[in-house]
């Protein structure tokens, strides 16, 4: 298996269309790419960027993005995009993958865009640019934490790693949440999203002994069935500062 990559947020509703600024590029091509996908045992909303470029005065359009099985046939759920949602002809997209149900390893999207110019021609199944993410099954999650203390300024340090099929990569782009001991409850006082390195900082000033810890409510949404994130939860061991 490839070393795992960057993710970015998973949890993002099926329909959301968010436009880019189209690259420059033959008319008629198409890309579609995206990052890992952690599945766990879940089904999930896997974000994709795409892209087709066709006559701005197109009046009908379309981009088909089929999702292949690491088999190089078999078919995953794809996205069809274009005049007929309204669709903007660069953005972002979603396609579903079920953990459990379908296989891990590399996939491949294969974008297909078809169009009728100003002038009625019409031009169909002009194949894009394929590109490769890795899905990735059951992975666990690690929340590291440390601190120093000078005077009352405490400089705390988070980080985040994400393991599965025997390889751990930094989990880029989570918020993670510090929170201080108040009673036997925990409330958070500061939010910090994590670096490409998985690392979240946070300064903040300690009157007296304070209990910290870093907490990570686990990222991708689950919406067929599924025990949980498809990224775990983590909760880092405590540090007494101040």
């Amino acid at each position: 298996m490839k070393t795992l990559s960057r993710i970015v947020a998973l949890a993002v509703t099926a329909t959301a269309l968010v436009a880019t600024t189209a690259p420059a590029y033959a008319l008629g091509e198409s890309t579609a790419t995206t990052t890992t996908a952690y599945v766990g045992d879940n089904c999930i909303d896997q974000p994709v960027t795409y892209s087709a470029n066709v006559p701005a005065d197109s009046p009908n359009w379309s981009l088909e993005i089929d999702a292949i099985y690491p088999d190089g046939v078999t078919e995953g759920i794809g996205q069809i995009l274009g005049t007929f949602k309204g669709s903007p002809m660069s953005g972002t997209t979603t396609i579903q993958i079920c953990g459990g149900q379908e296989p891990t390893g590399t996939w491949t999207l294969k974008p297909t865009v078809s169009y009728t110019d100003a002038a009625r021609n019409s031009f169909y199944d002009i194949a894009g640019t394929p590109s490769t993410f890795e899905v990735v099954g059951e992975s666990t999650t690690t929340a590291s934490l440390k601190a120093k203390t000078k005077g009352n300024k405490v400089t705390a340090k988070s980080k985040l790693v994400v393991k599965s099929g025997g390889t751990s990569s930094p989990l880029a782009g989570q918020p993670v949440a510090f929170q201080k001991k108040k009673g036997k409850s925990w409330k958070t006082f500061k939010t910090v999203t994590t670096s490409s390195t998985g690392v979240a900082r946070v300064k903040f000033k300690a009157k007296r002994k304070t209990t910290i810890r870093a907490h990570f409510a686990g990222a991708g949404e689950i919406l067929v069935g599924g025990t949980g994130k498809a990224i775990p939860a983590a909760t880092s061991k405590t540090v007494r500062v101040g």
